[in-house]
């Protein structure tokens, strides 16, 4: 009877001890597949995030290089104007970009080159028309009153590319104080009149979102033939950085068309030729967003 028991309690002792020893092995193996798992799926994610912040940061790089690039490439000009004036004759010599005399230039409205004078205050104004005297050396008559200018040399070069910039000119005896940049006020009287002419200008609107339409009411002559067509108009801004020349749209009447790259004031003066005689009629521009 005693040994029956004795082998029972062995037999009980083997049976707890062996599933003691199951349940201890097999919690460590759940326990290493879970974390095995977890670092794969951290690698996943952390893989995952590297490739998409690198892709936005090339394609951000990308861009903002194309852009710097295209907008150098358009102030580029090939062409240099230089500007002097000696008494009443000025001169204008063209070169390329290496100092050879430059003058390969197409005719454009009947001449080689329009040169256009405006005081800094404003108020005077010449179109003048140089002559060639030598390879890219052209010089024009010019009465000026002493005072600072800015010349502006209008070309169009067959091969080159060109940016018309404005050229300061000194007159005279001239004092840095009387010629400080003036301010434009709104136009407020759209007739002007000059002899026995009176013109009037319709703008259609006053945005750079949209090319404004120049319309010019002409009575007491209609407008003949001046350089190849029914007049000439010419914007500044009043800084005198920026400069526009624009002619009519095709057809019997005085129309044009002008874009606006900024917001601000400008002063135009329309050309017309009337009864043998060139006027230029003055008007101020406000233009807005």
């Amino acid at each position: 009877m005693k040994k029956w028991i004795g082998s029972a309690l062995v037999y009980l002792l083997l049976v707890i001890g062996g599933y003691t020893a199951y349940a201890f092995y097999a919690s460590e193996d759940v326990s290493q597949g879970d974390e095995g798992s977890h670092e794969e799926h951290q690698g996943e994610n952390a893989h995952g995030e590297e490739e998409e912040h690198g892709d936005h940061e090339e394609e951000g790089h990308d861009g903002g290089h194309d852009d710097h690039g295209d907008h150098e490439g358009e102030s580029t000009s090939e062409v240099q104007a230089d500007v002097k004036i000696d008494g009443e004759e000025m001169t204008i010599t063209l070169t390329d970009l290496e100092g050879n005399p430059m003058d390969d230039l197409e005719v454009s409205h009947e001449k080689l080159m329009h040169l256009i004078v405006i005081s800094e205050d404003l108020e005077e104004f010449k179109h003048l028309h140089p002559e060639k005297v030598s390879a890219g050396v052209f010089t024009a008559k010019a009465d000026l009153e002493d005072g600072m200018y800015q010349a502006f040399v209008d070309i169009k070069p067959s091969d080159l590319q060109y940016v018309n910039e404005a050229h300061p000119l000194m007159v005279g005896e001239h004092d840095s104080h009387e010629d400080a940049q003036i301010h434009l006020d709104p136009e407020t009287q759209w007739q002007k009149e000059q002899e026995d002419y009176s013109v009037t200008l319709d703008v259609n609107n006053f945005s750079v979102k949209e090319n404004v339409v120049l319309s010019f009411d002409i009575e007491g002559a209609e407008p003949e033939d001046y350089l190849g067509a029914l007049g000439h108009v010419v914007v500044v801004d009043e800084a005198l950085d920026e400069f526009i020349h624009v002619h009519p749209r095709k057809g019997e009447e005085p129309v044009f068309e002008a874009h606006f790259s900024e917001p601000g004031m400008y002063k135009l003066w329309a050309e017309f030729k009337l009864d043998g005689k060139v006027y230029a009629f003055p008007y101020v521009l406000e233009i807005t967003e």
